[in-house]
């Protein structure tokens, strides 16, 4: 049925291995985004206060689903401290935002978690949900503070978190048929052709890496990996088609 059956498989697989990158790069750019959103989303003006590390936010809403966002304050001081915690959730605008604050009283030694439920209806432009949490000092306890933003989908089916895992299986295995597809249909001697398969290949594991980044909230480190991934996406393009 096919003249050269190596460079259809060749040819279709490539195809479908770009579509699982494209997909990939597409939500880790949306995640991305979302977090770039609360990082910029700051009305607490102390510039001096730390990293809220056990801020935990969903990734994903669907529409008529809530979420809950949650964070733990724990007093490693000898003494009882109270914990002042100030909420800012977006709610419909960044414009429109809802303020709460929570106050509490910690032994020594004791933890404490909170936790804000939020909702499709909150997200701002009808795509992120954007939340800053931010701890008043009370010394010996510094001030802490940490965002996070969560995508939010109008789809009429699934939840976020079905959502999610169709996304990133679909473009796992996209890739990954895509790849032994195309590699089944064997490799050009042509050094540059090589050179060229070893940096689309490459595009694999980065996308991964990208989409765990965002998911994980290092919203940087992935807007760099993304960066570079359109960079050599441009450097293949720009080969194939000269």
């Amino acid at each position: 049925m096919f003249k050269n059956p190596k460079r259809w498989h060749r040819t279709l697989g490539l195809y479908i291995f770009f579509v699982g990158i494209l997909l990939g790069m597409f939500f880790a750019m949306l995640l991305t985004s979302a977090n770039l959103e609360a990082f910029l989303f700051s009305p607490v003006p102390d510039s001096s206060a730390q990293p809220l590390e056990s801020l935990r936010c969903p990734i994903l809403l669907n529409r008529g689903e809530t979420g809950t966002i949650s964070a733990t304050f724990s007093n490693p001081s000898d003494q009882t401290r109270r914990r002042t915690v100030d909420t800012y959730t977006s709610r419909g605008s960044i414009i429109m935002m809802e303020e709460g604050r929570d106050r509490f009283d910690l032994a020594p030694g004791e933890k404490h978690t909170l936790k804000w439920s939020i909702s499709a209806d909150d997200a701002a432009w009808g795509w992120f949900i954007i939340a800053r949490i931010y701890v008043q000092r009370n010394l010996p306890l510094p001030s802490r503070s940490g965002g996070c933003g969560v995508l939010v989908f109008n789809l009429p089916f699934g939840t976020g978190a079905q959502i999610t895992g169709a996304i990133v299986g679909a473009s796992l295995l996209l890739m990954i048929g895509g790849a032994l597809l195309w590699l089944k249909g064997g490799t050009e001697p042509r050094k540059a052709l090589r050179t060229v398969e070893y940096l689309v290949l490459a595009l694999g594991p980065a996308t991964v890496l990208a989409l765990l980044f965002s998911m994980t909230g290092l919203w940087l480190v992935s807007a760099i990996l993304l960066v570079l991934m359109i960079l050599a996406v441009v450097t293949v393009v720009t080969w194939v088609l000269s």
